[in-house]
């Protein structure tokens, strides 16, 4: 019995990790890459280096939380998209509170943290759409995706898409089109401010505690009733795929600045 417990256990971190894993791996790339990047930005050019994006990139970021919150039935109590004067230095929030009694609401938690990696990645794919229409048809290849049936080669399809899309991006006929400066340029905004902060991780880390213990729940409750949820979890993971691949893209616009940032840090 006691065997079986401990099976149930692991079993559960382990879909807890098909349920987070990809969200929380991108949530770090991506804060590795914009915390290396202001770095470079803020010996270069101090804070207002970082004021010259912001006015594009907070708002997404925390519209990202406010989403979120609308989404799981947090109760927001304020909230401020962009404040450029802001004394504290914070140039943005979202404060809410929620039901400690409520599972969906405790749930939200995780996902608010997360959400402007949900709304960094949707104003790229838009703006794309809009400015880049030719380069936007490319991100339906990751749509032809089977991740119902993943397998070892599924990271090298996302990074041979990804590359293919990049291709179109910077492509001869783009970079002598003003659409594609100006969608550049933005891009390069959005992507400034997509990390997570302190508070969105503590945030976020409330909730995965309470998504690991109801999947710990249900897995005690499959072992009793002796029914398998496994095929729910396979359908989880298709999902992570899907998200894995799109965030591909505000991954690759987050090493872009890093590498613009870096090289003007050090010519300079």
């Amino acid at each position: 019995m006691e065997n079986m417990l401990l099976t149930i256990f692991r079993v559960s971190l382990f879909e807890t990790f098909y349920v987070t894993g990809s969200l929380i791996l991108v949530g770090i790339i991506i804060g590795v890459l914009e915390n290396r990047a202001n770095f470079y930005v803020q010996k270069v050019f101090s804070r207002k280096g970082i004021l010259v994006t912001a006015w594009i990139g907070t708002p997404i970021h925390e519209l990202g939380h406010l989403l979120m919150c609308y989404l799981f039935r947090h109760k927001i109590s304020g909230f401020k998209l962009f404040d450029r004067k802001a004394k504290d230095g914070v140039l943005g929030y979202v404060n809410h509170s929620w039901n400690s009694k409520s599972l969906y609401q405790n749930i939200g938690n995780f996902f608010i943290g997360m959400g402007p990696i949900f709304s960094g990645t949707a104003a790229l794919i838009l703006g794309m759409h809009f400015l880049l229409p030719d380069s936007f048809a490319r991100v339906a290849d990751y749509l032809a995706l089977e991740p119902a049936q993943p397998d070892q080669y599924m990271l090298t399809k996302i990074f041979a898409l990804t590359a293919g899309l990049f291709g179109s991006i910077f492509s001869p006929e783009n970079l002598i089109s003003l659409n594609f400066w100006i969608y550049f340029a933005l891009a390069i905004g959005v992507s400034s401010h997509i990390a997570l902060s302190r508070e969105d991780l503590k945030g976020a880390g409330r909730g995965l505690i309470t998504i690991f213990t109801f999947i710990l729940l249900v897995n005690l409750v499959a072992f009793v009733l002796n029914a398998d949820f496994s095929g729910l979890f396979v359908d989880i993971l298709a999902l992570n795929i899907y998200l894995v691949a799109f965030s591909m893209i505000s991954i690759v616009f987050s090493l872009i600045r890093l590498v613009l940032s870096a090289f003007v840090y050090y010519l300079v």
